[in-house]
Formats: C-alpha cells, sequence, structure tokens
C-alpha cells in the first residue's frame, strides 16, 4: 500500500483509492465538487513527486508545469506527498461588480478580476470555480466573454441548502473579494469549424447562462449558419432575458428563439409543451450529421437529450455538453 502525505499527517492509501478520497477519509476538509475530474475544484499541488497525466488532464499548462493535479483523478502506485495550492498560482482575485435578480429565484452576479487581462483564456460558455469571501467554492458557467473586460457573468439559482446560493441572497455585497478559478468545460463556440453548420442550443433554468454566452461569440464571430435557442421553464416567470434574445431574434436573421413552459400560459410569447420533444422537432428540420448541439441544464435532461440528439443522427463530437452536477463541495 502506497502511503500519501498531507500536512504533516501520513495516511495509507486503500487500493485503487484516488488522493481526494483518501483525504476526505481522513477527515481532511478539501475542496471538491464533481469528482469527476471536470470541476478543478479538488486541486492540489505534488511536492516530491510527478503527477499521473490522468491527474493533469484539462489542467492548464503552467499547471501542468508546476506539477498541480486533480485529486479527484490522482491514484497513486508509490508513496507521494502533496499540498494544497497556493491561492496566487490557482486563482483570480476579483470583486463583486454586480447583483442583479433576472426573476425571484436566480440571481445575476457580475465579478470584476483586479487583473483584467487575468481570464485572457476563458472562453463565453466554460466555467469558472467561484469562492466565496467564506472559503465555500463552486463552479457556474460563464455567460459572457470576460475577454473583453475583465468581467464574468454568472446566472445563480437559488437553492434551500445552498451555502454559497444562500450567502450569494442574502449577504454578499457590491466589492466584496471573491476567487475565481479555472477556466474548465468544453461547451463553448469553435470558429475554426465551418460557420455554415446549423447550430442548436437547447437549456433549462440558469442552463440559459452558457448558452447565452455561446450564442453572442458566435454572432460576435460572424456565425453564418442557422442558429436556434431553445428555453425550458415550468412557468414563463422563470424564463429569464426574453426580451434580449427576441432582440437578438429581431437582429440577426439567422437566429431564432423559443420559449418553451410545461405548464399552461397566457404568454403567447411562450410555447407549451415538452422541452426535449420540441428540442427534437426542430432538430428534424436540420441536417443532423452536421449540426452543432449544445446542452445546458440538470443532468437527467441533459444526458436524456444527449441520447436521443445521438439517435437522431448528430455526431457525438458535435454534441457539447456541461451537465450541471447535484454537489456536497467542502469549504476550502
Amino acid at each position: 500500500m502506497s502511503l500519501l502525505s498531507f500536512q504533516h499527517e501520513h495516511y495509507l492509501l486503500e487500493p485503487g483509492e484516488s488522493v481526494l478520497d483518501c483525504l476526505l477519509r481522513n477527515g481532511q476538509a478539501v475542496s471538491y465538487s464533481c469528482k469527476s475530474g471536470l470541476c478543478q475544484a479538488c486541486l492540489v499541488q505534488a511536492v516530491d513527486c510527478q503527477p499521473t497525466s490522468r491527474a493533469m488532464q484539462g489542467l492548464k499548462s503552467t499547471l501542468q508545469q508546476t506539477r498541480h493535479a486533480l485529486a479527484c483523478q490522482w491514484q497513486p502506485e508509490a508513496d507521494v506527498s502533496v499540498r494544497l495550492p497556493d491561492d496566487a498560482a490557482v486563482s483570480v482575485h476579483g470583486s463583486i461588480h454586480a447583483l442583479q435578480l433576472l426573476n425571484p429565484a436566480v440571481m445575476k452576479l457580475v465579478v470584476r478580476a483586479d487583473d483584467s487581462k487575468a481570464l485572457a483564456e476563458c472562453r463565453p460558455g466554460q466555467y469558472l470555480n467561484v469562492v466565496n469571501p467564506a472559503g465555500i467554492m463552486r463552479s457556474y458557467s460563464m455567460a459572457n466573454d470576460c475577454r473583453a473586460d475583465g468581467c464574468a457573468e454568472f446566472h445563480i439559482a437559488a437553492t434551500a441548502q445552498g451555502l454559497f446560493s444562500n450567502w450569494l441572497f442574502n449577504e454578499a455585497k457590491i466589492g466584496d473579494s471573491v476567487q475565481l478559478r479555472g477556466p474548465a468545460g468544453n461547451c463553448f463556440y469553435l470558429k475554426e469549424t465551418s460557420q455554415l453548420q446549423p447550430m442548436l442550443l437547447v437549456g433549462g433554468g440558469t442552463g440559459l447562462a452558457p448558452l447565452y454566452g455561446i450564442l453572442n461569440d458566435a454572432l460576435d464571430q460572424g456565425h453564418q449558419g442557422p442558429i436556434s435557442l431553445l428555453h425550458a421553464g415550468s412557468t414563463a416567470e422563470q424564463l429569464y432575458y426574453r426580451q434580449e434574445l427576441r432582440s437578438l431574434a429581431a437582429t440577426y436573421p439567422n437566429f431564432s428563439y423559443t420559449a418553451v413552459v410545461r405548464e399552461a400560459t397566457a404568454d403567447s410569447s411562450c410555447q407549451q409543451g415538452d422541452a426535449i420533444q420540441i428540442a427534437l422537432a426542430q432538430l428534424a428540420a436540420l441536417p443532423a450529421a452536421d449540426t452543432r448541439v449544445y446542452l445546458c441544464g440538470n443532468p437527467a435532461f441533459v444526458q436524456t437529450l444527449r441520447k436521443l440528439a445521438f439517435l437522431k443522427g448528430v455526431r457525438s463530437a458535435n454534441i457539447y455538453c456541461d451537465p450541471f452536477i447535484e454537489r456536497s463541495t467542502a469549504s476550502a
């Protein structure tokens, strides 16, 4: 059995156990979230060894060169020593620039980085780990191009047990210091591929956030193919940014917007029905093999649509999705 050294303590690693699971099993309060190598919340730094390539997959080259690793993906086969990363090496410091309710249950959070160039590697639609003053960390997708002004926009839903969202809705104020880590995720616009390809963007609730960033990025870069965005919610009141999306649809002939609600509504601008079936109907009108599909929202919604889109002929390489994950994130 291998030995894991951390903060002057030594723990035996069970066969096949990750660094993260070993630390948690021994009562260490380290940050983590998805435990699948996506969110990058569980970063550690190797002290006197080299992490496995799997443990460094998806990290920026600067982090790989300094032996940072994802603790959830690192299964050592020899003795290792790790420490928590230096905040200055992995975090971008910033402050709350704006707070705005988009509906009673969704807050727009805008964070301005202290260094406007610090977010230069971020792409609209990717996600960042946001750390509040109490050290609570959560992953949220970006709804804007933060490369323009060093500000990152997030849409955050209130949840009954959410430590971060409770702080955001009840305590946060303009000027509060926060930290940003990342970016991560593969759900963003690729100008390098054909600009004539159709794009279908489907999201539920705050799944609109990354789609809104991707949409504006595609339009700003002159995408010529048809772009359809479907935003789903239970009621019309839950669907925010409707006016902004209608304005974009009026400005760009190749863009169409559909608001879908599950419950009956008197709002004629919303279509009542099953969002998945309506999305599949829109896909049926497109050349599936050439269409890029972007899916964002709760895991069941995303995985169902991902499977059905593939069965309808969309290439797996053309399906981009970062499903929201139920998290039990420890404080940093």
